[in-house]
């Protein structure tokens, strides 16, 4: 039965050596849902095991909309296949179910987009007195300036500078016309023209611009027009979990 996951790294939370695992993995027989180096995320919250099998001990729980990156399988156990998944926003190596599943990819089966950040929403979408809000808002007190801002989709990012505006910014192209905007960052972690993954980090909250203090603008657009946000209404976001809408194409 394959256990080892297919990277040259040495996993110590799961007691997997290096040693002999730069080939492919041994496969089960089971029809490939996805490949090595394929991003998935949760669709629940779904345990996550030292070994594949339902009697092997929970390494973690992920929550639903988490994202990872497939790193060996699939190899079947106790009526299930399963997957080996480095679990990117935690950084948790183990085994899942994969019916519990779904492409992460552009252009996948996965297709609604993630919250960027954690954190309240401090100003929802829409008019207000000072004009009308384009976007969200996202506070996080906790953590304060610097903390990490993820892409909430793939595609290809830029970053940008508007002092009356969005100050230090980050905006994202995607398919069909989308862009999903980052602003009033403290800093980078892209390039201009640089392919990123859901879940890739891409800066850091900051208070630049014009801003009130430190919180992420977050917007969605299509056509340079702005999207409303489902869900813009809840009081706290999770950065990886799933925003409840369809963006056809993103």
């Amino acid at each position: 039965m394959p256990q080892k996951f297919n990277r040259r790294t040495v996993v110590k939370s799961l007691g997997i050596a290096a040693t002999g695992i730069t080939g492919t993995a041994a496969l089960s027989g089971t029809v490939s849902a996805f490949a090595e180096g394929e991003r998935v995320e949760a669709t629940t919250d779904l345990n996550t095991r030292k070994r594949p099998g339902t009697e092997s001990s929970v390494v973690a729980t992920v929550n639903a909309g988490e994202v990872g990156e497939i790193v060996n399988g699939p190899t079947d156990e106790d009526g299930y296949t399963w997957w080996g998944i480095h679990w990117l926003d935690r950084d948790v190596w183990g085994w899942s179910v994969e019916r519990y599943l779904n492409s992460a990819g552009s252009g996948s089966a996965g297709t609604d987009i993630v919250w960027p950040m954690d954190g309240i929403i401090s100003s929802d979408y829409g008019q207000r007195s000072s004009g009308f809000h384009g976007g969200v808002d996202i506070d996080n007190n906790d953590t304060g300036v610097g903390t990490p801002v993820y892409a909430a989709r793939a595609g290809t990012a830029y970053t940008a500078y508007d002092s009356d505006g969005y100050g230090n910014y980050v905006y994202i192209v995607h398919e069909n016309g989308y862009e999903t905007e980052y602003g009033h960052l403290n800093s980078f972690a892209v390039s201009d023209g640089e392919q990123v993954s859901r879940g890739d980090k891409i800066g850091g909250m900051g208070n630049s611009g014009n801003s009130t203090g430190p919180h992420l603008h977050f917007g969605i657009e299509q056509n340079n027009s702005p999207k409303p946000i489902p869900g813009d209404n809840y009081q706290s976001v999770s950065a990886l979990g799933a925003i409840q809408k369809d963006y056809s194409g993103l």
